[in-house]
């Protein structure tokens, strides 16, 4: 009798531990690109129904989707998290131009096309999207967590998969850096590359396994809600495009195994989303409303899970951890890796490490490094070691053919008129840390360009530049040339050859600011045809001679584009002091000479079309001036070699002179996406002193307008000014260079 009563006993507190035993509910949220957005609806009903999600899980977008709310995410911030965020840009990865190295700045932004070369071979891409701004996104979006490794000990426990691109399995992600895990899941072949993970190449989750219930209910979940976003296969029909043909062979697997992991599924939905793509990621409020509308037509089988939750003991949920937006790194450890030595990289960082370090400046160092251009990724993690001290891993994975670039531009306008440019580009070229670079310019007017960097880190860097450009030019002379008793010879035809080498010292320089010493060495030739039989004597018929020029000089430029900015500043001071190594045929230039010159540009944005832009052209000339660098002004020439200077409304060089003051003022509307339409009016003062015969300053004015088309190759132009002097049209087409 005692032994039935004990087992009563045990029998009635079985069931009662039973009863009281919490109901667990798990949530698997399918893949399907920007489609995946419907699972913030769902999640939002789920949640207005009163359902506890104890596990989350998820493949693709579901796995991103599925990771936010697992890091402490409600679906009404992830609303409007999608609304802020433009996922299509940081999939292209649009780099903002002031993350640029300040040499690019100066040197690289004139090609149109940039290849990467290993071992002399074109290196394509493995994707359309390395990635790596989507996985800042992701590690700014789950800092709260990202020192959590055990995805069980999340506000919410979470697993996504993954695909072995190597060996074709499936990988379960429970454990690790969940950014880089939901970067992984969300890896649709073609569009984001793979990423490495111990070792292994992962990829798509959704490629073996976009609906994971299964790998759900092994977790010991009572109820699962599964949410597909999957589309069908196409009908016959639809088979007429190689892309759904391809498509089509590709999703077998995917579709079929899908299907057999619905039966695991105790609620299962699947929202309409039959008009939308992978891409359709502006979408967002038509796909959010599509997952509500799902939810809600099953919502009083959501209220009853909801009540048997509240009925049972409560299911505790993992406390949302405590953030600290400043990290103190104690210890650093980086891989080593052939493009910087430690200190050059480090200083990519606007703070020092270590030491005490913000998110935004960790972000701010990471963007910088990889616009450098030299990464396919960036990996870092922050780690925990004895005593609450903080470790913090920096391993960029070296792209291949990084030390190699091959680029192209074009260009054509009517005074350098058609040009194609070579480039090839090398890093650690003979000394580590350093750059080179070197343009051959074919066409109508062959130039070559070579520059040559070597970054010290914190020190001074020291570079090169050696450059060689010619051009004939119909100059208005300064004095009039006598040809015979009754004709004089007041414009010629000249012909201008530049050569020069200069060596340069950077005292300081970031992003955006480069300041230092230089000092270079240039022969100059100006010669013409035209006066040879009847002044074989005339400084105009050949003058010749090398100049040594030491300057001093102050760059400075956060413009956000190079083409048709809408803000920032550029500033551009040369303080040179020339003289001529032996005496030229030129009676203005025999002796020493001081140039000031200064190239300010400001614009300011009004609104998100319209923008308002200010320049200026100051230049003084001291003592003996130099030919090189007599001020020429005309056209809307943005070559700027030594001090040629724009001016809408007259010929290009027209007139010069030894001092400049010049200011413009525009207006920029963008029209369209590219298509711009701009404004301006501009003044100039320009001492005449050259002319002997008339030393009377030269002023001008005028106004000009100009279409311009942003394009692949570079910009498009087509500019008419008036001027006190005459009109001019004008039409450019590519990069300056």
């Amino acid at each position: 009798m005692t032994i039935v009563r004990i087992s009563c006993l045990l029998f009635l507190c079985a069931q009662f531990l039973a009863a009281q035993e919490p109901l667990k509910v798990g949530v698997v949220l399918s893949g399907g690109g920007a489609k995946g957005y419907a699972h913030v609806g769902v999640l939002k009903v789920l949640e207005e129904a009163g359902i506890r999600v104890d596990y989350i899980g998820g493949a693709s977008m579901g796995a991103i989707v599925g990771g936010l709310y697992a890091a402490g995410w409600t679906p009404a911030q992830m609303d409007s998290l999608l609304h802020v965020t433009d996922i299509s840009g940081a999939l292209q990865e649009a780099q903002s131009r002031n993350d640029k190295l300040f040499f690019d700045k100066e040197y690289g932004e004139k090609y149109a096309i940039s290849l990467s070369l290993q071992e002399f071979k074109v290196s394509l891409p493995s994707a359309f999207s390395r990635g790596q701004k989507i996985f800042e996104l992701f590690s700014k979006w789950t800092r709260r967590v990202n020192h959590i490794r055990d995805f069980s000990k999340l506000p919410i426990p979470f697993f996504c998969t993954g695909t072995d691109v190597a060996k074709g399995e499936e990988v379960i992600m429970d454990k690790g850096l969940l950014p880089l895990a939901m970067r992984a899941s969300g890896a649709l072949p073609g569009l984001l590359a793979p990423v490495k993970i111990d070792g292994r190449l992962i990829s798509d989750g959704g490629i073996v396994d976009n609906f994971p219930t299964r790998e759900m209910k092994r977790r010991g979940v009572d109820i699962i809600i599964g949410v597909s976003v999957e589309d069908g296969l196409y009908g016959e029909d639809e088979l007429g495009s190689i892309g759904n043909i391809l498509m089509q062979v590709s999703s077998y697997q995917m579709v079929e195994r899908s299907k057999e992991q619905v039966k695991y599924c105790d609620v299962y939905l699947q929202p309409e989303i039959g008009n939308y793509g992978l891409t359709s990621f502006d979408a967002v409020d038509s796909l959010i409303a599509s997952g509500e509308v799902s939810a809600r037509a099953v919502f009083d089988d959501l209220l009853a899970i909801a009540q048997r939750q509240q009925q049972a003991a409560p299911n505790p949920k993992n406390p949302l951890p405590f953030h600290k937006d400043t990290i103190a790194v104690d210890s650093l450890i980086m891989a080593v890796n052939p493009v910087f030595s430690r200190a050059n990289l480090l200083a990519y960082f606007p703070v020092d490490l270590p030491g005490p370090i913000t998110s935004n400046e960790m972000y701010s160092g990471l963007k910088r490094l990889y616009g450098t251009g030299y990464f396919n990724f960036i990996y870092y993690q922050f780690d925990t070691y004895s005593e609450n001290k903080n470790l913090m891993i920096l391993a960029p994975e070296i792209k291949p053919g990084y030390d190699r670039q091959l680029r192209l531009g074009l260009h054509y306008d009517p005074v350098f008129k058609s040009s194609l440019l070579l480039n090839l580009t090398f890093l650690n070229l003979g000394v580590k840390n350093s750059i080179g670079s070197i343009d051959l310019i074919l066409g109508d007017k062959f130039r070559y360009e070579f520059n040559y960097l070597v970054k010290n880190g914190s020190k001074p860097d020291v570079g090169f530049n050696s450059y060689l450009r010619f051009n004939d030019i119909s100059f208005e002379l300064g004095r009039p040339i006598p040809i015979n008793d009754s004709l004089d010879l007041e414009e010629i035809q000249l012909n201008f050859l530049d050569f020069s080498n200069e060596i340069y010292t950077r005292l300081f320089s970031n992003n955006y600011l480069s300041m230092g010493f230089a000092a270079e060495l240039k022969y100059f030739r100006s010669s013409t045809d035209q006066i040879l039989a009847s002044s074989p004597n005339s400084e105009y018929a050949t003058n010749r001679g090398f100049y040594f020029n030491g300057s001093a000089f102050f760059k400075y430029d956060t413009k956000d584009q190079i083409s048709f900015p809408s803000r920032g500043t550029k500033i551009d001071f040369n303080a040179r002091i020339i003289n001529p190594l032996f005496r030229t045929n030129d009676p203005n230039t025999n002796g020493w000479g001081l140039n000031l010159d200064l190239d300010y540009h400001k614009i300011f944005p009004i609104n998100d079309r319209f923008s308002l832009g200010f320049r200026a052209n100051v230049g003084i000339t001291f003592g003996d001036p130099a030919q090189p660098y007599y001020y020429l002004l005309g056209s809307n020439n943005e070559n700027l070699i030594n001090n040629f200077k724009p001016f809408i409304g007259l010929p290009f060089a027209k007139f010069s002179g030894t001092d400049l003051v010049s200011g413009q003022l525009y207006g920029r509307y963008r029209l369209f996406k590219n298509h711009f339409i701009t404004l301006s009016t501009q003044r100039a003062y320009l001492n005449n002193s050259l002319n002997t015969t008339n030393n009377q300053d030269l002023n001008f004015y005028s106004v000009g307008v100009s279409y311009g088309l942003k394009t692949a190759l570079g910009p498009i132009e087509l500019t008419y000014g008036i001027s006190n002097e005459e009109s001019t049209l004008w039409f450019n087409l590519g990069y300056w260079f």
